[in-house]
This record gives C-alpha cells, sequence and structure tokens, in this order.
C-alpha cells in the first residue's frame, strides 16, 4: 500500500500531537484554521521538541537540546523547517527587516488589543528593546520569542527560551511556553515589532 503523502499525513500528526498534549495537561494552542501549512509545521515541530525535550536549560550562547538563549532557540526550530536565519536576536530583526516582513509596534501599544497586534499570527517572531526616550530611535533589540498563539481560554502564549519568564503564574528557566504579555508603560523593555518568518505566499 502506498504511504500517505506529507500533506495527506500532517493533519493526522497535529492531531495526535495535540490530543496526548492535552491528555497531559500541557498547553493546547487553538490555531486559526486558515493558518498556513508553514507555520503549523514550525509550531508542531516545537511543540515535538519541547515533548522530547522537556528540560533544555537557558545557556547563553547555545543553540541545541544542550541549552539554549532566546534567539538561539528561534534559530534551532526555524532550522528544523529549512530556514537558516541570523543567530541574534538583532540579527533576526534586521533580516525581517531587509525582507520586508516586519510589522513594527508604536511605542504606545501596551496591550494585546492595540490595533498594532491586530496581525499579528501564530508562527510569527516576536521582538523586544530596551524601552528609550526617543520611540523613532532605532531599536537595540534585545530579545526574541516565536508567538504560539491563543489558548481555548484565550490565553497568550509563545515558545522560546528565557532565563525566569513563567507561564499562569510558575516561573520557568529554559526552553519552554511561557505567557505571552505586552509590557505594560514604565516596563524598561517593550516589544518594538513582530513578523513572518516566512516569504509572502504568492498573489493569486
Amino acid at each position: 500500500m502506498k504511504p500517505p503523502s506529507p500533506q495527506r499525513r500532517f493533519p493526522v500528526v497535529l492531531a495526535c500531537l495535540l490530543a496526548a498534549t492535552a491528555c497531559r495537561g500541557e498547553v493546547v494552542p487553538v490555531w486559526p484554521a486558515d493558518l498556513a501549512p508553514a507555520r503549523k509545521e514550525l509550531l508542531v515541530r516545537a511543540l515535538t521538541f519541547l515533548a522530547a525535550h522537556p528540560a533544555v536549560p537557558y545557556r547563553a550562547g547555545g543553540a541545541d537540546a544542550a541549552g539554549m538563549d532566546c534567539s538561539g532557540a528561534v534559530a534551532f526550530l526555524l532550522g528544523q523547517v529549512g530556514i537558516e536565519p541570523p543567530r541574534s536576536a538583532h540579527g533576526q530583526y534586521q533580516w525581517l527587516e531587509r525582507e520586508g516582513r516586519l510589522n513594527r509596534v508604536p511605542a504606545d501599544a501596551r496591550t494585546m488589543e492595540a490595533p498594532a497586534f491586530a496581525a499579528l499570527l501564530p508562527g510569527d517572531l516576536v521582538f523586544w528593546a530596551p524601552d528609550g526616550p526617543d520611540p523613532a530611535a532605532a531599536p537595540a533589540v534585545s530579545h526574541v520569542h516565536l508567538f504560539l498563539g491563543r489558548e481555548a481560554d484565550g490565553h497568550a502564549v509563545m515558545i522560546g527560551a528565557s532565563g525566569g519568564r513563567g507561564y499562569r503564574g510558575r516561573k520557568l528557566s529554559g526552553f519552554g511556553i511561557v505567557d505571552f504579555r505586552v509590557p505594560k508603560a514604565g516596563s524598561p523593555t517593550r516589544i518594538v515589532a513582530f513578523g513572518s518568518p516566512f516569504p509572502a505566499a504568492p498573489a493569486d
């Protein structure tokens, strides 16, 4: 019997992964029905890696299962789907800027309800930088994570590596799923941009 094509097999793999995740009481994101297959593949690979390696520590300069920092985690995950981004968070920001795939976030966008976040999709890279006195100045990007989406109750989450973010009140360190929160006014950092690691689909 001819094996199913990767395109037909993918929904089955996704359903099995999310069902198993739900049974273990872990984070189960709910993705839009029309989310692009390339984005779904990236997110499923990220969740699959986390399931197989639940204790990857935070390690500055790391980009594999032995330890990761924020941009190392993004570089590793994108590498799983054949994308080779720059290694640093700032380099990844500049990469999407050069590719014309960067959505800048104004300094006054301080909640997820801000219009600037209306285009944010699961699979986007999100960038943070110190909040300086001149919002028009070029940001010195210091952090990046992969937006994972929302859970059934609307709680927004992201996946990547950090040294002390948390999930629903539980502090975590290393590679994993954490809350996606927009820094409030007065915070030392702010979200400066987000963007797709995938080229735009050609017009019909």
